[in-house]
């Protein structure tokens, strides 16, 4: 059975005297929760269409690949939403039809919803939120000629009132996805409701250890951040970096904990738990879905691999290959020395010196590089202790040797290609396991810098300047 979506956002707003689909609700227009939700559902929907009369709503509409209706005759009521809509999709077994100021339905009610149509396919689709009759619903095909006659400010509760016999309701328990936003004070209640609600949202886009202390510094202090990873993220001090939930489902460095995120919906589960959700988006399309008011470009890549200035409100890009007002608003110095973490407000940061820093008068030695191209395989942990010659591992038949005694701080993960010369390890010679498993100090340090890089462009922003 094909059920196509029809998305009605073309209401008037009376009761909020301005546009409602355009405030904020969890630092994004409410317009957009649930046309993002909707686009994770176009596995099973067939067409989707927004009808609304908001140029703003329909260009991002379109830009999720959705059809849209622009109506230009709402004042004379829903009627003419539900008929724009139906009119311009192709024949469908069922019409889903939705509301766009209901923020908080999940994908999973959807489906749910759309598979009790499967099994009912003559019978009129309604969820029952606790007990009380919600959106959306689904009609078959049948009712077409019935939805098209309606007239004025009528929808499609008016059909389900005259067909109350051939109704199936699902029950769907929940504290929040029955919610829509048509009064001020239904608003006041969402935007107050706990603490996790006000910190505004910033992406990261890596998660490796120099970001790790980037994104710790910047959820302690109450900022929601969404890190955005590759598909095998090739992370060398594995322990400490966030983008390990890509592998694991989950990770947990010095108490905060990332999780790995697959939608709109489990980004904000993960952010109502005090977690870091972790995505696996390279393209940066999360980026235009939750509006962020900074994008921090910490892939450390050492060039400037796709960063935009205008990406958000205030772009921060970390170490050498950004030009500071030209790429981004601010790079921050990742050379250890004197300027470690120094805020760059034109121009550039210290060029690579392609030298590893300094550890207790060892460079070179310390980083273990791979001999040969093909898939890396273990003999060590990290965390384990090793002498000068012992066999770290293998690319192919040639071995990674130890240079130095010390401690495996950082190994690549077993099994991930890697290239001949490419950065697979490094052994700390200060013997001390506990490196191992804590945010190094250069992290620390540009963590803060970062964090202090976005409060002078809000304070900024909030004065006028």
């Amino acid at each position: 059975m094909n059920v196509s979506a029809i998305v009605l956002a073309a209401g008037l707003s009376r009761r909020m005297n301005q546009n409602k689909l355009l405030m904020k609700l969890d630092g994004i227009e409410i317009y957009k929760h649930i046309l993002n939700t909707i686009e994770e559902c176009k596995e099973f929907l067939d067409e989707i269409i927004v009808v609304g009369k908001d140029r703003e709503v329909l260009y991002y509409a379109e830009s999720l690949g959705f059809k849209t209706k622009l109506n230009n005759i709402s004042y004379l009521g829903l009627s003419t939403s539900i008929k724009m809509g139906i009119e311009n999709l192709k024949p469908a077994d069922g019409y889903m039809f939705f509301v766009s100021d209901q923020p908080y339905i999940k994908k999973e009610t959807i489906k749910k919803l759309y598979d009790s149509f499967n099994a009912n396919t003559d019978k009129i689709i309604i969820p029952r939120y606790n007990g009380a009759n919600g959106n959306p619903s689904v009609f078959p095909h049948r009712f077409k000629e019935e939805l098209l006659g309606l007239s004025g400010d009528v929808g499609g509760k008016d059909v389900i009132r005259k067909h109350a016999e051939e109704i199936v309701k699902v029950d769907i328990r929940t504290d929040k996805e029955h919610i829509d936003i048509d009064t001020m004070e239904d608003y006041k209640k969402q935007i107050n409701r706990g603490d996790f609600m006000k910190g505004e949202v910033i992406v990261v886009k890596g998660g490796g250890d120099i970001a790790s202390g980037i994104i710790q510094k910047l959820h302690r202090t109450g900022f929601r951040v969404l890190v955005l990873e590759i598909e095998k993220p090739t992370s060398i001090r594995r322990t400490v970096c966030f983008s390990e939930a890509v592998y694991d489902g989950k990770m947990e460095i010095e108490g905060i904990i990332s999780v790995l995120a697959k939608s709109i919906q489990e980004i904000y589960d993960a952010w109502s738990n005090d977690c870091i959700p972790v995505v696996v988006d390279p393209e940066g399309t999360y980026i235009t879905k939750l509006n962020p008011i900074a994008v921090v470009d910490a892939i450390i890549a050492k060039k400037n691999t796709g960063m935009k200035k205008d990406a958000a409100p205030v772009t921060i890009a970390v170490g050498p290959g950004f030009e500071a007002g030209k790429d981004v608003h601010i790079v921050i110095e990742s050379n250890r020395g004197h300027n470690l973490g120094r805020l760059i407000f034109s121009g550039f940061a210290d060029p690579n010196t392609m030298e590893p820093g300094s550890i207790d008068g060892f460079t070179f030695e310390r980083v273990l590089y791979s001999p040969d191209e093909g898939n890396f395989i273990a003999n060590h942990k990290i965390g384990n202790l090793v002498k000068k010659g012992d066999l770290i591992g293998r690319v192919n038949d040639k071995n990674v040797i130890a240079k130095l005694d010390g401690v495996v701080r950082g190994l690549i993960r077993e099994g991930i290609y890697v290239a001949e010369g490419q950065k697979i390890g490094d052994v700390d010679p200060r013997n001390d396991t506990e490196y191992c498993y804590t945010i190094s100090d250069k992290a620390r340090a540009i963590g803060g810098a970062v964090l202090e890089a976005v409060l002078i462009s809000i304070n900024a922003r909030n004065s006028g300047c």
